[in-house]
């Protein structure tokens, strides 16, 4: 069904505003192997079966605080075998607080990139620990499709006004959503 290897899928908490649904839609357009799906009523335990059943290794969930992207939380899957019975299927890894993020159609300066099937991750502009670990996460989640001529670019970036992750097409054009990052929380593997 898919060329590309799946390697997370992408929900909402339930209940999600407009501007959730649309942050998730531009958030996944530039992440490679990353599928969205409604949550509707789905648990959490439905969301580890449907994510197993298309072979991803992480679902990755965005809440929100007053009708605006607040949270992202990792989940990685614990692979298990048929014969096991396991109640948790899903180790929660990290969670990234956001001050805010900026939608593709909120800047005119942003290029649509569709499909993009490989990508990389630049910390060069990280100075703190906290930076790092956030570059870190990503590496380590598209560590399958990291390549150094990418279709995308995820820039970390940390300035005075704190750490914020941005996209880049093949040209270095913004292409994608800004996400502010607040704090990160390392759960471990």
């Amino acid at each position: 069904m898919y060329s590309l290897k799946l390697i997370a899928l992408l929900t909402t908490s339930r209940e999600p505003s407009y501007r959730t649904r649309s942050f998730i839609k531009d958030f996944s357009s530039v992440l490679p192997g990353v599928i969205r799906t409604h949550r509707g009523k789905k648990t959490l335990l439905e969301l580890a079966l449907e994510a197993k059943r298309f072979g991803a290794k992480y679902i990755i969930i965005v809440g929100e605080k007053k009708g605006n992207p607040s949270i992202i939380r990792i989940y990685r899957l614990i692979p298990y075998s048929s014969t096991e019975i396991q109640e948790q299927l899903m180790k929660h890894i990290v969670t990234l607080i956001l001050s805010g993020v900026k939608l593709s159609r909120e800047m005119p300066e942003v290029f649509r990139t569709y499909n993009p099937s490989t990508i990389s991750i630049d910390p060069s502009m990280c100075s703190s620990e906290e930076c790092f670990m956030i570059s870190d996460v990503f590496i380590k989640i598209f560590s399958e499709v990291l390549n150094p001529n990418p279709d995308v670019t995820l820039l970390v970036i940390e300035d005075r006004e704190g750490i914020r992750v941005e996209f880049r097409n093949r040209a270095r054009r913004p292409c994608g959503p800004v996400l502010r990052i607040k704090k990160v929380k390392i759960f471990g593997e």
